[in-house]
């Protein structure tokens, strides 16, 4: 009887393991379907010497698409960067960074995009290539792109230098 029941067991554990190793959906399509433009801020000191920039006021930041304001970042401070989505209808995305003191810049970000493949169960994602960056001057100082390929890493694409 002891054996019978140690067999039954194992039989049991066996279609158990078999039926939830089965239930693995694959690839999870929502963690890798937006490219985010990644954007670090510094300044240089007057040595010349570039530094990480942490925000110490209180800042918003908002996309403009199709002339509407969508806040993405509302209130942050003590941040040295951001991750941005990008659009993948339009080839200029319009970022506007509000300051605590009600001073206004805006970056604009001109791109190319790329449409990828990346399943069957997926479709196709988009990732962008940074052809140029154009901004306002009331904190930034200078834009430099430093990766134009906007992809699904978490690579730095754009430094952002401003006025300390």
């Amino acid at each position: 009887m002891m054996k019978r029941a140690t067999t039954c067991l194992i039989a049991l554990l066996a279609v158990v393991c078999t039926v939830l190793t089965g239930c693995d959906g694959g690839y999870d399509c929502s963690i890798e379907n937006t490219a985010y433009n990644k954007i670090g801020f510094y300044n240089i000191n007057v040595a010349g010497v570039e530094s990480a920039y942490a925000f110490p006021e209180t800042m918003t930041v908002s996309l403009l698409v199709n002339g509407k304001d969508s806040i993405v970042v509302n209130h942050i401070t003590g941040t040295d960067g951001l991750k941005l989505p990008m659009s993948y209808a339009h080839t200029c995305d319009t970022v506007v960074f509000l300051y605590e003191n009600n001073t206004t810049d805006t970056l604009y970000v001109k791109h190319e995009n790329i449409p990828f493949f990346v399943s069957m169960e997926c479709g196709t994602a988009m990732y962008h290539r940074l052809l140029e960056v154009a901004h306002t001057n009331a904190f930034i100082d200078s834009v430099a792109i430093t990766d134009d390929y906007v992809n699904f890493d978490y690579d730095e694409n754009i430094k952002l230098y401003l006025v300390e």
